[in-house]
């Protein structure tokens, strides 16, 4: 049995991983396909967001400095001139005394530089009066006010979602660049394994990890390739393996341990090498990383609690890498709310729920903590870090936490 001091810490096998991977190459994609994806670059505005001084409000463009002794007594009159709704570009010029009817969007003629909405004037046919003065930039969205022309506005790296997507094509983005999205290909090992939706005989067990791993690259922001599970023979792994088209990367689930049918480690010694096997963890302690036939790989145990744990330290690091994003999960601080023991010697990462009282989150356990056990796994927002140096955490003590998952209640005080 190898000593603890024989295995790696997760941080030096987090680092050699990610040594051996750089951002991908760039590609276009329309800005319609482009949610979810990793700009490749920055991108600086090549004009300002307003192009144009525009009004913020349905009312009147004017001269404040005609409105300076308007009141409910001297009720100050305008002449309307001119009729300006979003889109016009016939705007004319505003002169002492005259006014213009414009709608929201629409720019703001010149010699205006206010506008009061419908609600605070009389309108009296083609007169309006005022009982109050106006502001100067009252109800005037200045050009520029939102991106000036020049300025970098979101930087490579930057994930898009929708408010992205609108700032991008607020600018006039039909395509834009970003990652290539890393291929990933996954082949799951073992006799037992049946694909779901077919009958099980007995001592057979639904594959689970390769529908698990295939939806964690893809909210990684990989591409999954599922290869049909292989036999734990030798031979049939190695011709599973040599199936695989082109990836950046071939995840294996099982066969990454010590037991007599656990042949990942043979097949890359035999058809390429192994870096390093074996990692000062729980649960994921037989986690492997090699070659095959120059194609990295990375060995996940079979487990699943222990496959989706490994993937979350080091495969989903390496596919944020190679999309130019931040690699690693939010980890923040939470009060534990049971008492949380292991046998020490391995950073341990605990299935937790958390909740958020009083402002601060609290972590209490999914439930089990076996690596076999899928609905603690299914149940958990984030992994609690139990530092290898510790037998202990008490109940109130503070414990970092990788979040994947934030909880309603946190959601919702997000929000206000």
């Amino acid at each position: 049995m190898a000593k603890q001091a024989d295995l790696l810490p997760v941080d030096v096998a987090q680092r050699l991983i990610l040594d051996q991977f750089s951002r991908l190459e760039a590609e276009e994609v329309p800005l319609g396909d482009a949610r979810g994806r990793v700009l490749a670059a920055d991108t600086v505005s090549t004009l300002n967001i307003p192009p144009f001084d525009n009004s913020s409000m349905d009312g009147f463009a004017v001269r404040s400095a005609d409105t300076g002794g308007a009141s409910h007594r001297t009720p100050v009159a305008l002449e309307v001139v001119a009729d300006i709704p979003a889109g016009s570009s016939a705007l004319g010029h505003i002169e002492a005394g005259q006014a213009a009817r414009i709608m929201t969007g629409g720019p703001v003629p010149a010699g205006a530089d206010s506008v009061v909405p419908f609600e605070a004037v009389e309108e009296d046919g083609a007169v309006i009066r005022l009982t109050s003065p106006v502001s100067r930039r009252a109800c005037v969205r200045d050009a520029g006010q939102d991106v000036t022309q020049g300025t970098t506005v979101l930087h490579a790296g930057t994930q898009l979602g929708y408010p992205q997507i609108g700032l991008l094509g607020a600018l006039g983005c039909a395509e834009i660049l970003v990652s290539r999205r890393p291929v990933i290909a996954i082949l799951s090992t073992g006799d037992e394994l049946v694909a779901p939706g077919k009958t099980l005989r007995p001592g057979q067990i639904y594959n689970s990890n390769s529908p698990m791993l295939a939806a964690a690259v893809a909210e990684a922001g990989g591409v999954a390739i599922e290869v049909p599970s292989a036999r734990d023979d030798p031979e049939a792994i190695t011709d599973a393996l040599r199936s695989v088209p082109h990836a950046d990367l071939i995840l294996t689930s099982g066969g990454a341990s010590v037991g007599d049918h656990d042949h990942i480690k043979g097949v890359l010694n035999a058809h390429g090498r192994v870096e390093f096997w074996r990692v000062r963890l729980r649960p994921g302690k037989p986690l492997l990383f090699g070659r095959f036939a120059e194609k990295p790989v990375i060995g996940l145990p079979g487990n699943p609690t222990s496959s989706a744990v490994t993937f979350e330290l080091f495969v989903r690091p390496v596919i944020r890498t190679m999309l130019g994003a931040a690699p690693y999960r939010p980890r923040i601080t939470a009060v534990v709310d049971d008492r949380i023991t292991h046998q020490g010697g391995r950073a341990t990462y605990v299935r937790v729920r958390l909740r958020l009282r009083d402002g601060r989150f609290h972590a209490s356990s999914a439930g089990p903590q076996d690596s076999a056990m899928l609905v603690p796994l299914a149940h958990a927002d984030g992994l609690l870090i139990a530092d290898e140096d510790r037998t202990e955490i008490p109940v109130g003590a503070d414990a970092d936490v990788l979040v994947w998952r934030l909880p309603p209640e946190a959601q919702e005080f997000s929000s206000r």
